[in-house]
């Protein structure tokens, strides 16, 4: 019989690592596809803050991929700088919210896919904010 032992961070530092996976992929989604995500997602062409529906998607999009970026440099840092893990928490547990708001906001505009879209990604990111929770807890009771 063996023993596994695993640092008090593991969690953690397995979902921020998620959290980059997954920032990157739909980040690099978002960005490459906005127009086509923009038309599928509105029933009609739609602005926010004067600039279309298409790069505002791309622009979500890069800025996701950063996020990605910082998920990457938290969890690979040797001693994890447990705050800035908060800050990603708190980050998601906004997107999620926001999410919530946008649907609420936009319902009566949103296609079958738009409503896929909102949906789907606050639902991963909901899931990686409670490992998120849970390696921090962890952290705080060892």
């Amino acid at each position: 019989m063996s023993v596994v032992s695993q640092s008090r961070d593991h969690l953690l530092r397995r979902a921020l690592y998620g959290n980059t996976v997954f920032s990157v992929l739909s980040g690099a989604a978002l960005a490459v596809f906005a127009a086509t995500l923009a038309r599928a997602s509105v029933a009609a062409p739609a602005t926010v803050l004067g600039l279309g529906l298409g790069t505002v998607i791309m622009l979500l999009g890069i800025g996701v991929i950063g996020f990605g970026a910082i998920c990457w440099f938290i969890a690979s840092r040797p001693q994890m700088p447990v705050a800035l893990a908060r800050v990603v928490l708190w980050a998601d547990i906004g997107w999620v919210a926001g999410s919530a708001v946008l649907l609420a906001l936009a319902a009566p505009s949103l296609t079958g896919w738009g409503f896929a879209l909102v949906i789907a990604l606050p639902v991963v990111v909901a899931d990686l904010a409670i490992f998120e929770w849970l390696g921090l807890r962890r952290m705080a009771a060892q």
